[in-house]
């Protein structure tokens, strides 16, 4: 018991640094997508932060098994070049016994992630890609660049020469193809912004040209002359009008999903079940490590063929279940072998390593015995 409380509080401290770190690393590769989106539309540091958290349980199911893998992984080559794992198993102490430590930790690992693809990720992804639609729909907040002619939308084209504090502007064009029959250009030397519901350009001393469709041209001097920026063309009805993603719905609204929507009824499916077929992956890669490191042997050449089969084996197991999700989608009757695959690798694992401890112990008496 005190054996595999040592082992076990080592492997938990592995897991939760390996799992970390991945986490950020994932969090870096996928935080340029949001610092583009909040610069681009003029969100706040904050809103930053708030996708980020959202973000968290996706990251999770990645990171978890991954993490689980390197932590068990760390943990037992450390006992292994310290020969304590020799001596454990010279004390009668077979392979499958010295793993339970990397599976409880592996079950801790599962429990977690059944509760964040069940519970928790389809209440943060939805709240993700609202704030996110939010935020790229958003009207209150116009970006201008000094120097750069912008598009606000189909219809307006805006160059500012320079862009001074409080909103203050010089050298202004302005470009309203709004009326079909009417192009509209204004040049003004200076004006500010009113950002209130409305944006509103205030122009001092500039020109109005609107050319009509025979291309003639009527030009009107003015000292002062208000326009009104529409900065997206969407209304606010039309920001909630979005593309659901699976990750937004729970198990048993994907399976209704299905029942309603027969024509894409394999991919509400697959999507459905691999959140109960995610929580076997730790145990998985696990029972992966456990074999390729308890097995006798303990040259350090061999070693090393032993740590890279086992994270080739663990990539090409991960690959092949996603490869029978995505053959879910076209035929619902492979549905089964999402749960008898994995399944089939942890029990192949556990008769192995029993086996093995076995072995050992025959070999062990035989050393007494002569």
């Amino acid at each position: 018991m005190i054996l595999n409380w040592y082992v076990f509080r080592q492997t938990l401290n592995n897991v939760f640094i390996s799992t970390c770190v991945f986490v950020g690393i994932i969090w870096l590769s996928q935080s340029f997508k949001t610092i583009k989106l909040i610069i681009n539309k003029g969100a706040g540091i904050s809103d930053f932060f708030i996708l980020s958290a959202y973000s968290f349980p996706s990251w999770l199911l990645i990171a978890l098994p991954f993490g689980t893998l390197a932590g068990c992984m760390i943990s037992y080559l450390k006992l292994e070049n310290d020969k304590e794992i020799l001596v454990m198993k010279s004390v009668g102490l077979s392979p499958l016994r010295l793993s339970y430590p990397a599976f409880f930790v592996s079950t801790l690992a599962s429990l977690i992630l059944f509760t964040i693809s069940h519970f928790i990720l389809p209440k943060t992804y939805k709240n993700f890609k609202i704030l996110q639609n939010e935020i790229r729909n958003s009207s209150q907040n116009l970006i201008l660049k000094d120097n750069t002619f912008i598009d606000i939308n189909k219809n307006q084209t805006i160059f500012i020469g320079k862009f001074k504090k409080n909103n203050i502007l010089e050298e202004i064009f302005i470009q309203d193809r709004t009326d079909p029959l009417y192009m509209v250009e204004f040049f003004a030397k200076s004006g500010f912004l009113t950002l209130k519901e409305n944006i509103t350009l205030s122009m001092k001393d500039g020109t109005r040209v609107s050319t009509d469709i025979k291309g003639k041209s009527t030009i009107l001097n003015f000292q002062k002359y208000n326009i009104k920026i529409k900065n997206t063309e969407r209304s606010k009805s039309d920001a909630y009008n979005r593309v659901v993603e699976y990750n937004e719905y729970s198990f048993f609204e994907l399976i209704n999903k299905s029942k309603n929507f027969k024509k894409n009824e394999g991919k509400f499916l697959a999507e459905a079940h691999s959140r109960n077929t995610i929580v076997f992956m730790p145990f998985v890669f696990s029972c992966i490590v456990m074999l390729t490191i308890l097995k006798a042997g303990f040259s350090r050449i061999f070693s090393v063929y032993r740590k890279t089969s086992a994270i080739g084996l663990i990539f090409i197991v991960q690959s092949i279940v996603l490869i029978i999700k995505n053959l879910v989608h076209s035929n619902t009757l492979l549905l089964p072998i999402m749960y008898l695959f994995p399944l089939m690798i942890i029990i192949m694992c556990i008769l192995l390593l029993s086996k093995n401890g076995q072995s050992f112990k025959l070999q062990s008496s035989y050393k007494e015995t002569t």
